[in-house]
């Protein structure tokens, strides 16, 4: 049986940083169009909290770009020559254009190995588990078939929910409309926003972060058993909030695994530079217990 690669594009995050590395995990970056310059491969040295203040206090908004058709092809012609299968995972094509241009990528390339592209319609750390639980197929000796299957019985279970500070980026992205966007300003709301289906959907609007904090609580609640979950935050200014979720969290699931991470560059673009949020995956063994 061919040995599987897994491929998958830049806006992944994973809850152990060590996992692309030590197990050759391709990671095809987007690149950031920020202050005139251009860049190609993801954030490089800049730290995400730099990041973030950066956008946060920049006139101009930062283009992020999904790797390109070329980039895709290119990966996988280097795979192709060393005659092994690819499982591509793509964070949701709603989000953004990697998923389209790594399947034409796929039509090109295909033929001497075999590429399954996969739509997570997730994101940052829900594309990140997907990849673990691929990873966790083909070290067990799986297929690229079978870790394909593994990864879709466990889209489902992938759940995610985000407290903003206004919804100018969900306005920017098309998810909603100015006239809303500026209302919720001018009544001094503030959106929350679930991780559905691969896009965003209202979800609840609050006045206080203290009052975000107990809508993400109660949202992780109604999850009898949570495998993996982490919670994500934007600038150090939630950084307090960030940390009271997870040790609440903590008490409330003390067998779940629970990390924290910052927005990256896709993340943030996609919801803006500060914010709160949590995306989780539900425990498949109690889930079918209940069902």
């Amino acid at each position: 049986m061919p040995e599987t690669r897994i491929v998958t594009d830049g806006s992944v995050h994973f809850p152990d940083p060590e996992i692309a590395r030590t197990n050759r995990i391709n990671i095809v970056p987007y690149s950031i169009d920020i202050d005139k310059g251009t860049l190609t491969d993801g954030l490089g040295n800049i730290s995400p909290e730099r990041y973030l203040d950066h956008v946060a206090q920049s006139n101009t908004r930062p283009q992020i770009k999904a790797p390109s058709i070329a980039d895709f092809t290119g990966s996988f012609r280097i795979l192709e020559n060393s005659k092994t299968d690819v499982l591509c995972l793509c964070t949701s094509r709603h989000l953004s254009d990697a998923w389209h241009h790594a399947k034409k990528a796929a039509d090109i390339v295909r033929g001497k190995i075999k590429i399954i592209v996969i739509d997570s319609l997730t994101t940052s750390i829900g594309l990140g588990l997907m990849i673990e639980a691929a990873n966790n197929a083909i070290s067990a000796g799986a297929s690229v078939e079978e870790a394909a299957y593994v990864v879709r019985k466990r889209i489902p279970n992938v759940y995610g929910i985000f407290f903003l500070e206004s919804m100018q980026y969900l306005q920017y992205g098309g998810w909603v409309g100015p006239a809303q966007s500026t209302l919720a300003t001018m009544l001094g709301v503030k959106p929350i926003f679930a991780l559905e289906s691969g896009g965003f959907i209202p979800f609840e609007k609050v006045r206080t972060r203290t009052q975000a904090l107990e809508r993400l609580m109660e949202f992780a609640t109604e999850f009898p058993a949570i495998e993996q979950l982490t919670v994500l935050r934007g600038r150090a200014r939630v950084a307090s909030a960030a940390r009271q979720l997870r040790t609440r969290l903590g008490d409330t699931y003390p067998d779940a695994r629970i990390t924290n991470a910052i927005f990256g560059p896709v993340l943030a673009a996609l919801i803006g530079p500060d914010g709160l949020g949590i995306i989780l995956c539900e425990s498949e063994s109690r889930k079918k217990l209940g069902e």
